[in-house]
């Protein structure tokens, strides 16, 4: 038996999945960073720029222009904060609520439609396995 196969299987399972959430996000003008900006503020409604990143699985480095790009595509406004001026705070514009009041449903459809080939309890069990697995790692 290969000892290693559980990760080998596990990184085409995440490669497979990433290209399908990637290319379904896609279909909307958008890349993934930008998904999750939108996505984050769609469910948080304000947040500032750090509550975004930490939501967010992006680059810090890379933050700066994802949001400005969605600045520019007038989906997302950027204000300074009124409690601490050496910060902003983000939220979608009604055009992009709108978008997203389209899109998010139709994006969390197409990922079930993905999941769905494992019943409930072997979702929860995967789910178990991999905070299991990521914890672990964390103390190597």
């Amino acid at each position: 038996m290969n000892e290693l196969k559980t990760i080998t299987v596990l990184f085409r399972a995440y490669n497979s999945l990433e290209k399908a959430v990637r290319d379904d996000i896609a279909k909307y003008g958008l890349n993934t960073s930008e998904f999750g900006v939108l996505e984050a503020l769609y469910h948080k409604e304000k947040l500032s720029v750090k509550g975004v990143i930490d939501k967010v699985l992006t680059p810090n480095s890379s933050m700066s222009y994802v949001i400005e790009n969605l600045v520019n595509k007038g989906y997302i406004i950027k204000k300074q904060s009124e409690k601490d001026k050496r910060s902003f705070v983000l939220e979608l514009t009604q055009m992009g609520r709108k978008m997203m009041d389209v899109i998010f449903p139709l994006h969390k459809q197409n990922i079930r439609d993905i999941l769905n080939v494992l019943d409930k309890e072997e979702e929860i069990a995967l789910q178990k396995a991999l905070v299991k697995i990521g914890k672990s790692s964390l103390r190597k």
